[in-house]
């Protein structure tokens, strides 16, 4: 079957949530996304299209067997796959399943289980995008809940060439003006970013048009 899968791992810099065990918790309840938009509702129809679609008629991602992830101690792992049949994203933690997953007593721990999250459940009802289904795992995971989900780590900019500098930060920026245009509680940090980035970008322009002059004038002058 047709698919598309990517790992996400949130960095472990603070505690898991913990969660309490209740009969009716589902794997990972979301948190509140936004700040000035009401919670995404799913309504009775997008309900009955998640209680049709049985965990056990989904394809396993071929990810699930690789054990390395299980014992990654410095991040938490979650496996995010896409399928057309489906017309909605499936997520899988792929670590610390006792910690995140809220179980009734003595009920087994099923690994090879989607994780049921608020944002697939409304994907089919309402203009859900990748992104949000990433910050509420991101914001699910860790406690206390982060200030920026999608924080940057501006040392990275300052390890590649100019050229790459550009390309990344371009790219960067069109990802932050979608993310800030979904008015999540973060989006004055996010704007801070996108105003930051659009500094460091232009100033990286000009410096790749001045060496492309000066190296225009020393060819034209070596001709000569």
């Amino acid at each position: 079957m047709p698919r598309e899968e990517i790992v996400l791992r949130v960095h472990r810099s603070s505690t898991p949530n913990q969660q309490t065990s209740d009969p009716k918790l589902v794997p990972i309840t979301s948190t509140t996304i936004h700040e000035h938009v009401d919670r995404l509702q799913a309504t009775d129809e997008s309900k009955m299209l998640m209680t049709s679609t049985h965990a056990a008629d989904i394809a396993l991602p071929r990810d699930l067997s690789d054990l390395s992830l299980e014992y990654d101690v410095e991040g938490i792992n979650f496996l995010i796959a896409g399928y057309p049949r489906y017309k909605c994203p499936y997520v899988w933690l792929r670590t610390d399943h006792q910690s995140l997953i809220a179980l009734p007593e003595n009920h087994p721990l099923e690994k090879d289980v989607p994780l049921r999250l608020e944002s697939i459940d409304c994907w089919r009802q309402f203009d859900i995008r990748p992104w949000d289904v990433l910050v509420e795992v991101i914001c699910t995971a860790l406690s206390p809940q982060p200030e920026n989900p999608f924080a940057i780590d501006y040392s990275y900019f300052e390890n590649v060439t100019v050229e790459e500098r550009v390309v990344s930060t371009g790219a960067m920026l069109e990802f932050l003006r979608r993310v800030y245009l979904r008015h999540y509680f973060f989006s004055d940090i996010v704007l801070a970013d996108i105003k930051a980035l659009q500094k460091r970008h232009f100033r990286d322009i000009n410096v790749l048009r001045e060496f492309q002059t000066s190296s225009v004038l020393r060819d034209t002058a070596g001709t000569h």
